[in-house]
């Protein structure tokens, strides 16, 4: 017995959202803290190389100055343009004492030019550890602090031939002004989302679990018996549609329910009535001397076969119900099947003048490939029904039809009708068009909702039309078979 104890949906809801919140956190802060660095050099030397490759795109250009100062103000850089002399043309500074330009004289810009001449026209390098000159306030915290600084210089030809070299100088040592203020900010935002992942969490979770709870509350109570709960809508829509599919399944338990009390109160009447008629004349035979006749051990007879009838039905039932019915299919002649059924009826038609007509025009066969038992037992239900509802003509019409690729059997009587609402029950198991129980002439009563089944086992078609005040029509098909198989 698994006896580990479970996790609430609240719970989980919560435990889930503070996981997300954790993760997100500490990404932020590795991000902060530990790649800091790293993503400012990155950016910073990516801006610089953009910078230089633009610059020397627009040499030779009329205003090369103004897109150097642009690109020197967009980028954070220093910018120098040095001609063939290696003096310098073209300049744009940020004018920082963090600016590597300003901490090597002028005289060593030229190596920049070999570099770069040297390594296909392109060369850049990073320069640690030199310190900041600082003249115009001797108390500036920057002055003598350690400094990285990337520099990229590029040499380009215009279209006259001249030769210029670009050089960008970058900064990418981290402002510490601007570290403290990002981790003042990553604090107040973690703060922030705490609270606001916590309260989320929290109030998502109730209102989740809340109407989950009254469900459950009231399943509770459903499976009591009770099919008076209402299982109330909600302003979520999975929880709507369970609330809904649970309403329809109450209806139709309590439907069922009440067509269960139905049937054991009419199979107690169909049982009770041949038992009562057995005992009595199995006593006025055995008190009364000469009542040993054939009559009385008809009639005897007759309520056994009746007994055993219902038995078989409700046996019937319950073994498609639990899906233990298999079927025995073989290739059978139906018009050879419907006619071997109407003899049964002999009795039924010289006592009571019933009549029993079959009609299957020009065919001369009709070759079915099915349980041949099974179907014997649907035309015999069928039969019993009409039989037990025809009109005052006590006529029973049976029609075989070829249509297409089936044989289509009707069985038509000339009783009362079904009313129009009550036809989609009529095959159900417990359903009874007629809530005044009235012993059938012959039958359990339980036949329509067997039949259904059968049918549905062989994959046919069936269904009933009917007129109030001119009977009904019972019809089911069966697909043609030609093969000897």
């Amino acid at each position: 017995m698994n006896t580990k104890k479970k996790i609430s949906l609240k719970w989980r809801i919560f435990a889930s959202f503070s996981i997300i919140m954790l993760f997100i956190l500490v990404l932020l802060w590795v991000c902060q803290t530990v790649f800091l660095n790293s993503f400012y050099k990155t950016v910073k030397v990516y801006e610089s190389k953009q910078a230089a490759q633009t610059v020397a795109d627009s040499i030779g250009e009329e205003d090369i100055e103004y897109l150097i100062a642009a690109q020197s103000n967009k980028h954070d850089v220093s910018i120098r343009v040095l001609d063939s002399n290696f003096q310098s043309v073209y300049t744009a500074s940020q004018r920082n004492a963090r600016s590597f330009f300003n901490n090597i004289p002028d005289s060593e810009l030229y190596t920049f030019y070999e570099k770069a001449a040297e390594n296909g026209g392109t060369y850049s390098e990073y320069f640690e550890g030199f310190a900041a000159r600082v003249s115009e306030n001797k108390n500036d915290a920057r002055k003598g602090s350690s400094l990285t600084s990337f520099v990229v210089s590029k040499v380009v030809t215009d279209a006259s031939g001249n030769t210029y070299t670009v050089i960008v100088d970058t900064d990418i040592t981290p402002v510490d002004s601007v570290i403290t203020t990002l981790r003042v900010i990553l604090i107040f935002v973690t703060v922030i989302t705490v609270l606001a992942v916590l309260v989320t969490a929290l109030v998502l979770s109730a209102g989740l679990t809340k109407p989950i709870k009254k469900i459950s509350e009231k399943a509770k109570e459903l499976a009591t018996g009770d099919y008076t709960v209402e299982f109330e809508p909600s302003s979520i829509k999975e929880i709507d549609e369970l609330s809904a599919s649970l309403n329809y399944t109450k209806t139709e338990l309590g439907k069922i329910d009440t067509l269960q009390k139905e049937l054991v109160a009419n199979i107690s009447h169909d049982l009770r009535t041949p038992l009562t008629l057995i005992g009595g004349y199995a006593e006025v035979m055995r008190d009364i001397p000469g009542e040993i006749t054939d009559e009385n051990l008809q009639v005897i007879i007759d309520e056994t076969n009746r007994l055993s009838s219902l038995v078989n039905d409700v046996l019937d039932i319950s073994k498609f119900s639990s899906g233990a019915q298999q079927m025995q299919f073989e290739t059978f002649d139906l018009i050879e099947c419907i006619q071997g059924v109407i003899p049964r009826y002999n009795k039924l038609i010289e006592k009571d003048n019933y009549r029993i007509l079959f009609e299957h025009g020009a065919l001369q066969s009709a070759p079915v490939y099915a349980d041949r038992g099974r179907i014997l037992q649907v035309l015999y239900n069928l039969i019993n029904n009409a039989v037990s509802y025809t009109g005052a003509d006590k006529t029973v019409n049976i029609r075989l039809i070829e249509e297409g690729e089936v044989y289509t059997v009707h069985i038509l009587d000339s009783g009362e009708g079904i009313p129009e609402d009550k036809m989609p029950y009529i095959w159900d198991r417990y359903y009874k068009v007629d809530k005044n129980h009235r012993r059938a002439q012959m039958g359990s009563g339980l036949g329509l909702s067997i039949v259904k089944q059968i049918l549905d086992a062989h994959n046919a078609s069936c269904g009933v039309s009917s007129t109030l005040g001119e009977g009904s029509d019972f019809w089911f098909s069966l697909a043609k078979n030609n093969s000897e198989a």
